[in-house]
């Protein structure tokens, strides 16, 4: 095997002349003529300005013989003629004096010792009848159609007939609960202290966290979903009675059941509660927002009811 050698044209390195080792490149010797110089054509600009070709009869386009004007009061065209705005609307004419019935003057009554001894007020007594609730009266009102709310009346307790559970809120020297069977329903007593019988101003709530437990478990117990659901049915009612000015205690009872059983929010279940028409305005929004966020977290804890209250 045999190799053939090839060999390489020398490299011609462009003297010191050439006009690429100088740059910028020379420019060249021939000067070149512009085109309108070797065709002999003369170009001539006129700028036509229409504001000083104005003539009285016509203005030329939209220009003006004053140029442009800033828009102004006095630079507003004036209206020849207008049309009347009301023009379907007549005018009353004025009526003649002489046309008007003249109605006899009555002579002014004479004013007796007591008129003027004491003079007539103006009564500010409103023209509708308003009757605030009493506190002796129960307010028994009906949340859904088998839980029920009232203030309690130590006296005539005529309002617990018919229920098979009652939550009975009362004050006592210590916060404790008490479940019982009285012979005619089966009954929850929770026991408030005794400074929280005269509020210095709103009644807040004053069930303890364990009372709010014991209470949404016993309601549940015999309340589940699938019977407080039924439009109508007698074998279960309960009542929750609270003291007479009380009814936050009451309502944040029913709200943590409900929420409980419906898997929704307190708030929610409140504020369904304020919409409705049909519920006295004695127990609504008289839940603070403080209060609903501690029941709400009451009625999401565990219990052992959650199995079968939901169903």
């Amino acid at each position: 095997m045999s190799f053939t050698s090839s060999t390489l044209p020398p490299l011609i390195i462009p003297s010191a002349t050439h006009p690429l080792k100088v740059f910028p490149p020379p420019a060249p010797t021939t000067v070149r003529r512009p085109l309108r110089e070797r065709c002999g054509v003369n170009l001539t600009l006129h700028i036509d300005n229409p504001a000083l070709a104005f003539k009285s009869s016509k203005v030329p386009g939209p220009w003006s013989p004053k140029g442009h004007l800033q828009p102004h009061r006095n630079h507003l065209p004036r209206r020849r003629n207008p049309k009347p705005c009301f023009a379907g609307i007549q005018e009353k004419q004025p009526v003649a004096a002489a046309a008007l019935p003249v109605e006899p003057t009555k002579p002014a009554p004479i004013p007796t010792p007591d008129a003027v001894s004491a003079p007539s007020i103006p009564s500010r007594t409103p023209s509708y009848a308003f009757d605030p609730p009493k506190s002796s009266e129960p307010q028994l009102q009906a949340i859904i159609p088998a839980l029920w709310v009232a203030f309690a009346q130590p006296d005539d307790r005529s309002y617990e007939d018919g229920f098979s559970h009652i939550v009975e809120i009362s004050y006592g020297s210590a916060p404790t609960s008490d479940r019982r069977w009285d012979g005619r329903a089966h009954r929850l007593q929770l026991i408030l202290p005794e400074s929280s019988r005269r509020p210095a101003g709103r009644a807040a709530l004053a069930l303890t966290d364990a009372q709010l437990r014991e209470a949404r478990d016993f309601i549940a117990e015999c309340l589940p979903q699938s019977i407080a659901s039924l439009p109508e049915q007698n074998e279960v009612r309960v009542l929750v009675a609270t003291p007479p000015g009380r009814p936050t205690d009451a309502m944040a009872l029913v709200g943590c059941y409900l929420a409980f059983v419906a898997e929704q929010t307190t708030e929610t279940i409140l504020r369904c509660v304020d919409e409705e028409e049909s519920v006295l305005s004695v127990w609504k929004g008289e839940v603070s927002g403080d209060e609903t966020v501690r029941v709400d977290r009451i009625a999401r804890s565990w219990s052992w009811l959650s199995a079968v209250a939901k169903r």
